[in-house]
């Protein structure tokens, strides 16, 4: 009950969010040094020196010169000094804005995020937040937030973080903090999700609704008027009449051959079914935490594509979304994409004098040098070929007065890439020769 009293307090009503500034710091309660008095206090934590009379009356001092040391002063938050903090860009990727004062910044790894800025991503764009103590949000494609709030107040050192989500989700880790004067909240029309360490993910949706789903921790949510704590693997929808209880989120997918090598012309995926999801979300990404993420996906499909993926490595995350909107855990794979295609062309017939010559051709993409084998069939199901040729530098073959039937083809090519030697198998072709 400590816990959930401790979340909820973090949190306010939702009656006109959009309206209401961030949720204050508690009162601070300072205990008393050798040699403060509340004239010095004034001059170093108080937004005015003057305050210290509202410090003195409340806790009923009769000398402000004269406090007794280890005596508890209770500081109302209204009175305390903040100054502004910072956090800094990490990543970014596709289509991002910045905005400062209505006018654009030119997003950059590094750039310092301030209170007052907008971030908004378009599609199949994303960014990372980092703050001071290496929590860090990210926005993924189609999404805008505003910086509310980022301060500190030096009389406590507790650090106030207050993010606006206007549009679309957010993906927060919170780092866990020792100093109970800290704020951090993710804020939505419809909502409120206040923490202290923790993994979770808020979404603003077109729907009408909000959603908060917990990966790890516990996180307070409030919004029309009621509260709850949602605990980690729950989630919880808000819509402007009332607040959903925690509900299960859907269970994690696995995919099929996740970590495979991609090789053909598109980067493809094949999801397990999840019985409780209605669509599923992919996203890729340069590195392991998802902070440089550069493409993603929602579908209800459980064959997925991505096109125009370059050579490299990288790793894909899957959730699945169910019918209340709550997304689940990820699962995680590293894969290799390294294009390498191998397509046979149409045979070609023609007479060279009393010869008949067949020209077999065959195209392959991708990087590194190659050489290919050629093979004639008699029968599909053969193990000796007719012909066999291997060592073939170009990609292309002609032979000479093939007798009438039936005979079937196939080219391996052997690739040196990046001192890695692989062999790709081409399909089975068939080809009728007549007289």
């Amino acid at each position: 009950m400590k816990v959930l009293a401790l979340l909820l307090a973090l949190a306010v009503p939702s009656a006109a969010l959009a309206q209401q500034g961030p949720t204050p710091a508690p009162d601070a309660r300072y205990v008393v040094k050798k040699g403060d008095n509340l004239y010095d206090l004034g001059r170093r934590y108080f937004a005015r020196p003057g305050d210290y009379e509202t410090v003195r009356r409340l806790n009923r001092i009769p000398n402000p010169r004269r406090l007794q040391p280890g005596a508890t002063v209770v500081v109302p938050y209204r009175v305390m000094r903040t100054v502004p903090i910072t956090a800094e860009l990490v990543a970014f990727s596709g289509a991002v804005r910045i905005e400062q004062g209505g006018r654009p910044v030119t997003p950059r790894v590094g750039l310092p995020i301030v209170e007052g800025m907008t971030l908004t991503t378009q599609a199949n764009g994303f960014l990372t937040v980092e703050l001071s103590d290496e929590s860090r949000m990210t926005l993924p494609s189609n999404s805008s937030a505003r910086v509310r709030q980022l301060r500190e107040v030096p009389m406590t050192g507790g650090l106030l973080r207050v993010f606006d989500l206007d549009t679309g989700r957010s993906s927060t880790s919170a780092t866990p903090g020792a100093n109970p004067d800290s704020r951090f909240q993710i804020r939505t029309p419809l909502s409120v999700s206040a923490v202290r360490g923790t993994e979770f993910r808020v979404a603003a949706l077109s729907s009408g609704q909000a959603t908060t789903e917990v990966l790890k921790g516990l996180v307070g949510v409030s919004g029309a008027g009621a509260e709850v704590a949602v605990a980690e693997t729950f989630g919880v929808s808000v819509t402007p009449d009332t607040v959903g209880a925690p509900t299960p989120l859907p269970p994690t997918p696995r995919l099929a051959h996740g970590g495979r090598a991609q090789e053909d012309a598109v980067v493809s995926f094949e999801i397990e079914p999840v019985a409780e999801a209605v669509a599923y979300r992919l996203q890729l990404a340069n590195d392991a935490g998802f902070i440089d993420t550069f493409a993603e996906t929602r579908t209800d499909k459980t064959v997925v594509t991505f096109e125009g993926v370059p050579d490299g490595a990288y790793f894909v995350r899957a959730t699945a979304i169910d019918a209340l909107g709550l997304e689940g855990a990820a699962s995680n794979y590293a894969f290799e994409r390294d294009l390498n295609i191998l397509e046979p062309g149409q045979a070609a017939a023609e007479k060279s004098g009393k010869l008949r010559q067949y020209l077999f051709r065959w195209t392959a993409t991708g990087q590194g040098a190659r050489t290919y084998r050629f093979q004639l069939f008699g029968e599909a199901q053969a193990r000796t070929a007719l012909v066999d040729q291997p060592g073939l530098e170009e990609p292309q073959v002609v032979l000479t007065d093939l007798p009438p039937g039936a005979y079937f083809w196939r080219v391996t090519a052997t690739r040196l890439n990046r001192g890695k030697i692989s062999e790709k198998v081409g399909g089975l072709q068939e080809l009728d020769v007549g007289r």
